[in-house]
């Protein structure tokens, strides 16, 4: 279970650095600095996330030091066969759609919320979907770390990184609307913003403001 955890962020990394390089080296990488500060001059972190980094910081430390000095049967109390490979199933797919999201994007794609010189609306593949398949997955892929591995202290690390993640959706959003107007918005009354599933108590698909 561990190894598959392992090799969904592995993948992660590898596929996030050879597309980068790949932008560079195409001339694809090239922002709309003005069209991207007006949206992202105030998107600091809010209150709520400040919270949560606090606590994720301050539980990960006691955490690790429990498996440290108490033994790993403090953050991976049993193991469940059916339940890890289950996991394992889901990291697998995960793995998958992570690099079907990169490939759908092509051009498109952006290690950070911005706008590009030569901006598409990408509606297609995954995105059919999910309007953010990538965050999708990585919400997915926290569940399956926590299944694949059933060691709570793995799955509370990789849930940070979600976090973040889904924090930058709100500003995406405002830049697509602006780049794209009704095209977007029509988009984004079909497709839900995390797929089908419970996702949407997280408030991202409640209607946006004039």
């Amino acid at each position: 279970g561990f190894w598959s955890v392992v090799l969904f962020y592995w993948t992660v990394l590898v596929v996030t650095v050879f597309h980068s390089i790949f932008q560079g080296q195409n001339g694809t990488a090239g922002r709309d600095e003005e069209e991207t500060r007006r949206h992202t001059a105030d998107s600091g972190p809010d209150g709520t996330t400040v919270c949560f980094l606090v606590v994720y910081f301050f539980a990960l430390v006691a955490g690790s030091l429990l498996w440290a000095f108490a033994g790993v049967h403090w953050v991976h109390p049993l193991q469940l066969y059916q339940v890890q490979l289950f996991g394992v199933e889901m990291l697998v797919a995960c793995t998958a759609l992570f690099v079907a999201a990169h490939v759908n994007m092509g051009e498109n794609w952006s290690p950070e919320p911005e706008a590009k010189e030569q901006h598409q609306l990408v509606t297609h593949g995954v995105f059919r979907w999910a309007r953010h398949p990538m965050y999708a997955v990585f919400l997915y892929a926290a569940i399956g770390a926590l299944l694949a591995t059933l060691n709570w202290l793995i799955a509370w690390c990789v849930s940070g990184f979600v976090v973040m993640t889904l924090s930058r959706i709100e500003t995406e959003e405002l830049i697509l609307i602006r780049l794209f107007g009704a095209r977007y918005l029509e988009y984004r009354q079909r497709v839900p913003a995390l797929g089908p599933g419970p996702w949407c108590c997280f408030g991202f698909d409640k209607d946006v403001p004039p």
